[in-house]
This record gives C-alpha cells, structure tokens and sequence, in this order.
C-alpha cells in the first residue's frame, strides 16, 4: 500500500501545473536533509579529488549530476548534458539541463552554481581540496531544487546549469553566457548559489545576495520568504558580485543573475583551504536554505512579477 500511494502521490504531482498553491512547508518537506547529506558527502568525498579537471575528479562530479538529472526527469539542454570547453589545455565542460520541452516562445530562466574545485596541492599532509562549503554546497541545492521544480509544469523555460572552471577565472561561466548568446537564449533571470554551507551570522535560514542593489530580485525574494535574503556589506565592499558564475551572465546577457550565499567571512575560516570538507557543514540550516530558495523560486516562476536591473553604473 505504501509504494502504491508514493506512485499515486508523485503521479499527481507531475500532473500539476503552475496553477498548484505551493506553501513553504509542503515544499520543504520534499527537500530532505537526508538527501542533502548524501549528495554534498558524495560531491566533497576524497574519491572525487577536490573536483578539477586536472586531478580527473571534476569528471566523476559530473557524471553523479548527470545521473542524478537522467533519475529526476531533467532532460539534457545539450547532447549528453555537456556545454564543452577548453581551459588551460584541458578539456572540461558544463552540465546544462532543462526543465520540460524547451518553448523558444518563453521566457527562460536560469538556475546555476559551480561544480568545480581547486583538486589536490601540495605533496604532505591533507592534499586533496573537496571544497565541502565551496562549491558541493550550491551544486546540492541546483540538483535538490532541480529535482523538485521537474515535478511540475511551467509556462517557463528552466535551464539548470553546473559551472566547470569556475575556479580558473569564472570561464565555464563565461562561455555558456557566450553560446547563449550566439543561439539567442534570451534568459530572463539567474539565480546562482555559492557557500550556503554555514549558517549566516544575522541569523539561520537566511542568505545574503551578491549585488543587492543591481535589480529587484530580493525585493521579490523576500515579498515570498519574509527576510530570507539579507544585505551583507562586505559583499559590496569585497565586490563579490563580480565573484562568482552570475558575472559572465550579467556582464554577456545584461540581465539580472545574482549570487545568494551564507558565508559572510565571520562564519568559516575554511575558505580555499584542504579543511573544508562535508563534516563541517551545518546540514539542517543548509537544508532549509536549499527548501526556502526551491519554495521561492518555484513563487518566482508562477508570479508575472518582472525581475528588472536598476540602473547602476559600473
């Protein structure tokens, strides 16, 4: 009788549209902190070597979300998922998914975060970087959220995209922005997630956005999820706007494309460093972040509610 109601629950569930009256608490309970462990325990393991192209390991990373995408129901954007690219000699490339048939006729927007670390330094002690924090972190949430939104029907296009190289200078970013561009995707908007693994020090299951002012889009957030998404003036004062994947998106697209994340440089003293590994992670605030972003996100696809930039000058 259990498995038949599971099956009787999620076929529901794929039948729904965006007429469906999502509440935050429903919507969190499909976002388990037994499965966020699993996946950031996966992505930050020893076995996937810190995730960069040169240790191989970034490999390994993609080919889990690629799987994890084939399992959820979202399909590839690009044959076999991969936007391919080459850094610094090596071969490598992003992993880009959709949501449903892709309608040119739509707006489209964009879920992303990096996949890639830093690899193994060094040659004693603790060599291999897993970057628990930075990225397993956002690349949980982009599949977590991915996974929960493919149960639906939308009037939008949803592309979910998974940066490599973004640790040598932002360039999986920059050239997927890029071959949008020269195939006329016309993204609407880009939520990017960096570091959501600590818990911010204003307070738990909140965020801060990367270029607060630049557009409307916290303003939205927070009109869904009441104080979910903060300013943090040393995002402004360390630029980190220009820090993360959302920057090629912004700077090629001219769109709104923000970072939202939880480290605020008094919380983790592992950034960039071989001791920043899954254990240190606050699971239980990290998965109510990840289930307040897919809950706002999912009243962001269904609102008519523009994201629109404010005009600032560079």
């Amino acid at each position: 009788m259990k498995n038949y109601l599971t099956f009787f629950i999620g076929s529901l569930l794929v039948s729904c549209s965006t007429t469906t009256n999502f509440d935050p608490q429903t919507v969190s309970e499909q976002i388990t902190a037994e499965e966020t462990k699993t996946i950031i325990f996966t992505l930050a393991d020893d076995k996937m070597k810190g995730r960069d192209s040169k240790s191989g390991g970034y490999y390994d990373a993609a080919e889990f979300a690629v799987n994890y995408f084939k399992e959820h129901n979202v399909n590839p954007f690009y044959p076999k998922y991969r936007d391919s690219l080459l850094t610094d000699g090596l071969l490598s490339y992003n992993i880009v998914g959709q949501i449903g048939d892709f309608d040119p006729t739509r707006k489209t927007v964009m879920i992303g975060a990096h996949l890639d670390h830093l690899g193994i330094r060094g040659s004693t002690g603790d060599t291999i970087y897993n970057g628990a924090n930075d990225n397993a972190t956002g690349s949980t949430a982009v599949l977590q959220i991915s996974r929960f939104v493919a149960q639906y029907k939308w009037d939008k296009n949803i592309l979910v995209a998974l940066f490599a190289d973004e640790e040598r200078g932002l360039k999986g970013a920059e050239h997927l922005a890029k071959r949008l561009e020269e195939e006329n995707i016309n993204l609407s908007y880009m939520v990017n997630f960096e570091m959501i693994g600590k818990t911010l020090t204003t307070g738990e299951n909140q965020v801060y956005m990367t270029g607060y002012e630049r557009s409307n889009m916290a303003d939205v957030m927070n009109s869904f999820s009441p104080n979910f998404v903060q300013f943090l003036p040393e995002a402004k004062d360390f630029n980190l706007f220009r820090r993360s994947d959302n920057y090629p998106i912004f700077k090629t697209l001219d769109i709104p494309a923000q970072t939202l994340s939880s480290f605020d440089f008094k919380n983790y003293d592992f950034y960039h460093k071989a001791e920043d590994e899954a254990e240190k992670m606050d699971i239980e605030n990290m998965n109510r972040i990840i289930g307040t972003s897919a809950y706002t996100i999912a009243k962001m696809l269904q609102s008519e509610v523009e994201i629109k930039m404010n005009p600032i000058e560079e």
